[in-house]
């Protein structure tokens, strides 16, 4: 009972310790997010009451209530702004933060809020005084946190590198113009001028003033058309959540509800060849059908996310869907029933703008794809294409006959008594959004039962089908992957350090320069290319042959990564803009070094002289030249070791038995004089120029039952045997996670630091990464850093996650609760 009330405790007291490092970190955001918790509650918004005397506004000051653009900077309005403004307070306003510091981004909080409301109300008075447009038609108060948080953020954003500035200004400002434009709240324009404002004030700060184009790689394009392409998908969902909407693009969300209650208003007064459609809508109406008219956008979502990950799919998903809404727009424009009623009521202006959001921006969103084609180059596999249309067929058919067969079985519940051509015509539209059906005409309908679940869902059924069946596609990459591992080693001779030959296990892709000259291997984990090792590359090669991998992944829609590289490649990923992190230390002998003499030397000395008394033998041999029964203790040694461990054996960077037959590996056992291996060990060979210059320790294995000290005795053996054959070092191989002796870690550990070292911890009470990282520091190495490049922080879960994988493949939902409940034991 102790031991699990300690566990408890060190868990509480680690949550209290990441709690107290959050808020010593971020203390203007923690203030600020207080303050509008406590004005919530105060005000009573936080459960619904009515907070609009704190709002600000033309009719708010022109009534005397001069404080108002202060209080609307901290008081929310509703239970759900206070969620979305604390979740943006802890979230992007600390990075802001972070960028600005503490003093800086509090300030700019107020300053930019006060401008931008004093800026905005002015406008709202004069438009809604003299223009008398749609986002400025309410006076209603203006009660908004968020604005003084867009307001520092993009100021912020002038700060930030120039992979998160453009991303930062980008994302921000298509997501204020996507609510100001198609909502058209007040709160919405509010916003976007505080958008404006801290934008300016942000360049000024920065000393920046003019407006420089800054070239964009082909990921990045993608990141951004994807962004586009989503921003008009939601859009008009915004419209319809906010209830239709007040902004000048807000027109465009009758294009995507269930039925048009204004058309359905003036067919009670005048009958068109619309009104039998609309009536059908009204009648029929449900969640299906709501869920029908949405299909359009969600495709439209899905095209963003194969947009992003380079697919021609993608691409030409989101540009038929893109011309398909404009050409419904035009039709409702020149031909059908929203044309004659807008014009009629006299408000012009608000359809050239309804034109400009429901035609220009799907064609000019279609256009811009159209130029930017190249980018989307990413294909699926004729398979998984093949399968993709399969699905879609089979789907379409079912959907049909089970929609035909039920409804004949059911027509009693039609308003008219359906023939079999209505049926296959109305089975036929069930797929089709309402919008697209303007005008078309109207076959019978069910209005009750059985057949007006199936009317109104088979259709939802179908795009559903789809739906999954494009993101499954989304996931295949045609001819981008590279299995022939020949060339790889015989580049691997000419030079690719101490952990090169990881390259050549099985699992391993690789990726060629045009003139077969470097290579990198990498593994491939869902749609992460994990490159293990430096590059192989002749010298002065290396920023080319990064440089090219890069690509080849960008072309293949993956996210590269570089994993367990040396110092010697940092200076190419500064020029390139990527960062790192360090993954470990490799742990280096240098065999003039290793002299055994000393009391330095004495805790390997001493097992070695036991082990010599013992009539223990080091025998220095091949896989191929193990004797039968060699080979049968080795596999039984391993066999126990993985035994006992009770979990998965671990991959990617850690070899198994499945690597040490491998006839370049050279293996050390440490053997009785009853001729019993005790220990076996694998090393792995690094070249230059074609010679032999290194060992690099892998598989370590003994038995459990075997005297101690055996280890050290077999290392040293190595060396010796290095020394003896002119060879330069030995590796005793890297640690995950590990820190040399006296290094200062960072105090700010980036997000993927963090997952590692969380991995690394998991992984420790199975698997002893940190005893054996002691265990090394006996021998003096060198220490060498391994660090991971990656070049896109929105990656970082991603890369987390599949380089877990890579460790642990084989590891099931049952083994991760096992690693899980290790990590807490070795807590107590």
């Amino acid at each position: 009972m102790s031991t699990v009330d300690s566990s408890g405790a060190t868990g509480w007291r680690a949550t209290l310790r990441i709690i107290r490092s959050y808020l010593t970190r971020h203390p203007s955001a923690v203030i600020i997010a207080g303050a509008v918790l406590v004005s919530a509650v105060v005000t009573g918004s936080l459960w619904g009451e009515d907070a609009t005397s704190w709002g600000t506004g033309p009719t708010a000051l022109a009534s005397g209530n001069w404080w108002t653009p202060i209080t609307a900077l901290i008081v929310p309005d509703s239970t759900i702004e206070t969620v979305l403004a604390v979740v943006l307070l802890l979230t992007v306003f600390v990075y802001a933060e972070t960028l600005l510091g503490h003093l800086r981004v509090a300030v700019l909080f107020v300053a930019t809020g006060l401008v931008s409301v004093a800026v905005a109300t002015g406008v709202h008075a004069a438009l809604w005084s003299i223009v008398d447009l749609r986002p400025w038609e309410t006076t209603d108060p203006v009660l908004d946190p968020s604005i003084g948080i867009f307001g520092a953020t993009m100021a912020a954003s002038a700060f930030a590198s120039a992979l998160w500035r453009r991303r930062l200004r980008t994302v921000g400002f298509a997501v204020l113009v996507m609510f100001a434009f198609y909502a058209g709240d007040a709160d919405s324009w509010y916003r976007l001028v505080a958008g404006l404002v801290g934008f300016v004030v942000g360049v000024l700060m920065a000393g920046r003033p003019r407006l420089e184009w800054h070239r964009s790689s082909t990921r990045e394009i993608r990141s951004l058309m994807a962004a586009l392409v989503a921003v008009t998908g939601l859009g008009p969902v915004a419209a319809v959540i906010a209830g239709g909407g007040r902004g000048p693009f807000s027109l465009v969300a009758s294009s995507f509800v269930e039925y048009d209650q204004h058309l359905v208003d003036r067919c009670v007064a005048v009958y068109s060849r619309g009104c039998d459609h609309q009536f059908a809508l009204l009648v029929t109406r449900g969640a299906g059908p709501v869920i029908l008219a949405l299909v359009p956008l969600a495709l439209l979502i899905v095209a963003a996310i194969g947009i992003r990950r380079g697919r021609r799919a993608g691409a030409l998903l989101a540009v038929v869907v893109q011309v398909l809404l404009a050409a419904v727009a035009i039709y409702s424009w020149a031909g059908g029933e929203l044309s004659i009623d807008s014009w009629a009521d006299g408000t012009g202006l608000e359809y050239v703008l309804w034109a400009a959001a429901s035609i220009g921006v799907p064609l000019v969103t279609a256009g811009t794809i159209l130029l930017l084609r190249r980018r989307f180059s990413v294909r699926a596999t004729p398979a998984a294409a093949r399968t993709f249309v399969v699905t879609a067929v089979l789907a379409f058919v079912l959907c049909v006959t089970v929609f035909m067969g039920s409804e004949w079985l059911l027509r009693r519940s039609f308003d008219v008594a359906p023939s079999v051509l209505d049926l296959l015509t109305e089975a036929l539209r069930r797929f089709i959004p309402p919008a697209f059906l303007q005008g078309v005409g109207q076959p019978p309908y069910p209005r009750q039962g059985p057949a007006l679940w199936v009317y109104q869902w088979v259709g939802v059924v179908f795009w559903a089908i789809i739906i999954v069946a494009l993101l499954r596609l989304s996931r295949s990459v045609r001819g981008s992957v590279n299995d022939d591992g020949r060339l790889y080693r015989d580049l691997l001779r000419r030079g690719g350090g101490t952990l090169g030959f990881l390259g050549t296990w099985r699992g391993t892709s690789y990726w060629y320069s045009p003139d077969r000259s470097s290579a990198v291997a990498f593994r491939l984990v869902g749609d992460v290319a994990l490159a293990l090792g430096d590059p192989l590359t002749p010298p002065g090669g290396e920023d080319r042959a990064i440089r090219g991998f890069i690509d080849h992944c960008t072309d293949a829609g993956w996210v590269p990564v570089f994993y367990s590289i040396h110092d010697a490649q940092l200076p190419v990923f500064d020029r390139i803009g990527w960062q790192y992190v360090s993954v470990g230390e490799e742990t280096v002998m240098v065999v003039s070094e290793v002299t055994l003499t000393g009391k330095q030397w004495q805790k390997v000395r001493q097992p070695m002289t036991r082990a010599e008394r013992e009539g223990i033998t080091a025998v220095w041999t091949r896989w191929a030249d193990l004797t039968a029964s060699q080979r049968a203790q080795v596999r039984e040694i391993d066999e126990q070791w993985v035994a006992d461990k009770a979990l998965p054996e671990m991959g990617f960077t850690l070899g198994s038995l499945d690597e040490v037959t491998d006839p370049d590996v050279a293996l050390l056992l440490a053997v009785d004089a009853e001729e019993r291996v005790q220990v076996v060990t694998s090393w792995m060979p690094s070249w230059r120029d074609g010679a032999l210059t290194g060992w690099t320790l892998d598989f370590m294995r003994r038995r459990a039952d075997g005297p101690n000290g055996l280890m050290e005795f077999v290392i040293a053996r190595a060396a010796q045997r290095a020394a003896a054959d002119g060879i330069e070092e030995v590796s005793l191989s890297g640690a995950p996670m590990a820190v040399k002796p006296d290094a200062e870690v960072s105090g700010d550990p980036t997000t993927l630091r963090g997952v590692l070292s969380w991995l690394a911890e998991t992984l420790e009470p199975a698997y002893g990464f940190a005893s054996l990282f002691r265990f090394k520091r006996k021998f003096h190495p060198h220490y060498r850093t391994i660090w991971l490049a990656y070049g896109d922080p929105v990656d970082l879960p991603k890369i987390g996650i599949a380089i877990g994988r890579a460790y642990l493949p084989d590891a099931t939902p049952a083994d991760v609760l096992t690693l899980l409940r290790s990590a807490r034991g070795g807590d107590r």
